[in-house]
């Protein structure tokens, strides 16, 4: 089946429930699924695999390795650290390995991808950095403050494998330079590789008092003195009116008791708001700046990933490449993940759209337009998986518009060394077969032309993105890693991860900033 249109069909159906080279043409040969087999030695992976190693160079083996007596071997592949020259393998010591990878390399008609890689190599990783790795999973985007660089965002988090390929809008905190430019620096900062298919700017004039957010499908609204809730009381009874009230310090997460009360078939904690009804609207915009909690981070790390060991190469690299699994999966998470605003009507809750995922690293802002029903009052239910989020401000704005936005097209791309890279370029411009590979320790800057704004305007950008990630399996997962078995999506293996989180989560989050790959 033709790769775009299951891209479509599994997009489709979630609504209703690479390879290492020097060139810039990479064509992918067949994959057969075939199951994973294991003796009580060795562990034999059928999907393509890349093994990255401590030096800096990667060892491609095209048709899947077999792990026994502490070795990968297989006929591979080896790169040098800029993926240049490459000399045959058949064998390489796991304790060399710094992470494998599954990528995919099949062949039909209409399937050949461009893939390019930019010019500079990864950086050389060492074993005590990998050994606590825990930072990521998406690209990170930042911008230039008086020299400092800020986090603006991060883009597609939840696009684990190519059938989630996935389009992100991203709001950006920043303002044009003075010659009219927006500069930003995308980065690799996890054990993952990263495929970028689109990077592009949207650029919304509004009035100076107003505020522009992406809605949940990404399209954009335009909002005018939101205001903070009335009454916000969560599941475990405590008032956090003031905690959602600012953009500060002070976040919402989910209460001890309620966390400890989780059970397998009872995962979720709500808040309820409850605002003024704003007069004479039947529409509403609810603002939101939130970001997820590490929860998902250790259902993907362990649940998914971890526990499999060398199986979960596979998971990636055959099952997620096909649509039943892919379907499973994407429609689990995107039912049981994410935020779910109802509203009150009448005497029930009515579910009226859904927050996904926004990664744990950046803030988010959004806004989710809810019909506002007869009555004295707006009441408003977020619901959720348990401390699944991070909530700094929820307000609502009854004056609402969609705006005309302008696209702006990326102009240049500059690797890190500040050098033009015309055919990264040409990979990122538009949403097509094209993509640029990027691995950990790597960054560029996009640069926009966006020109100036007129006197007595404000601007807000967005960045625009779509593309996909693979997490690196550790040597550590694979040598642990004792579930053959595929990844099977449910709320007992969700519920195996909160109580995970709950006695974790201390060190899991003081650990994670400080895994974050450092970038040249």
């Amino acid at each position: 089946m033709h790769r775009a249109y299951r891209l479509l069909l599994l997009r489709a159906l979630l609504l209703f429930g690479g390879a290492i080279s020097v060139d810039a043409c990479v064509i992918f040969h067949g994959v057969k699924v075939e199951p994973i087999r294991r003796s009580t030695d060795s562990v034999t992976v059928r999907s393509p695999v890349k093994a990255h190693l401590l030096d800096g160079s990667t060892v491609v083996f095209r048709r899947g390795v077999t792990i026994v007596s502490g070795a990968v071997r297989g006929a591979g592949a080896r790169y040098n650290l800029v993926l240049a020259d490459t000399t045959a393998v058949q064998s390489v010591p796991l304790d060399s390995v710094v992470g494998m990878e599954s990528f995919r390399d099949y062949v039909r008609t209409g399937e050949t991808i461009v893939v390019s890689t930019l010019a500079t190599g990864v950086v050389t990783l060492g074993t005590a950095l990998l050994a606590k790795a825990i930072f990521g999973s998406c690209p990170t985007i930042y911008a230039d403050s008086a020299g400092t660089r800020i986090l603006q965002a991060e883009t597609y988090s939840s696009s684990i494998a190519p059938l989630f390929e996935a389009r992100d809008v991203d709001r950006l905190r920043l303002t044009a330079r003075a010659d009219g430019q927006v500069r930003l620096e995308i980065r690799n900062e996890a054990a993952e590789t990263h495929y970028t298919n689109h990077l592009g700017l949207l650029d919304i004039r509004h009035a100076p008092g107003e505020l522009a957010f992406p809605d949940a499908a990404g399209q954009l609204v335009v909002v005018r003195a939101p205001l903070a809730p009335a009454s916000a009381v969560d599941r475990a009874g405590r008032d956090v009116r003031r905690v959602l009230s600012e953009a500060d310090d002070a976040v919402f997460r989910t209460d001890p008791r309620t966390l400890a009360g989780v059970r397998a078939d009872d995962l979720e904690d709500h808040i309820d708001l409850t605002f003024a009804r704003p007069t004479g609207a039947d529409s509403a915009a609810l603002t939101l700046r939130l970001r997820n909690s590490l929860l998902n981070t250790v259902l993907l790390y362990d649940g998914m990933l971890g526990e499999r060991g060398a199986r979960a190469l596979d998971w990636i690299g055959v099952d997620l490449e096909r649509i039943g699994p892919a379907v499973q999966l994407g429609a689990w998470y995107a039912g049981r993940m994410g935020l779910r605003v109802d509203v009150l009507d009448g005497a029930r809750w009515r579910t009226v759209t859904r927050l996904r995922d926004a990664g744990p690293i950046a803030w988010r802002d959004v806004a989710a337009v809810i019909p506002v029903p007869p009555g004295d009052s707006l009441r408003v239910r977020l619901s959720f998986v348990a401390d699944n989020w991070r909530i700094d401000r929820v307000a609502l704005a009854a004056a609402i518009r969609r705006p005309d936005a302008r696209s702006i097209p990326i102009a240049r791309l500059l690797d890190a060394a500040g050098t033009a890279d015309t055919t990264a370029l040409a990979s990122v411009r538009d949403a097509d077969h094209r993509y640029l590979q990027t691995s950990p320790g790597q960054r560029f800057t996009a640069v926009f032309e966006a020109g100036e704004v007129a006197r007595g305007e404000a601007r807000t950008f967005f960045l625009e993105s779509q593309g996909y990630y693979i997490e690196w399996i550790r040597p550590g997962w694979i040598a642990s890693g004792r579930d053959t078995a595929a990844f099977e999506p449910s709320d007992a293996a969700l519920f195996t991860a909160l109580r995970r989180w709950r006695v974790a989560q201390d060190s899991f989050e003081r650990r994670f900033a400080s895994t974050r790959i450092p970038t040249r």
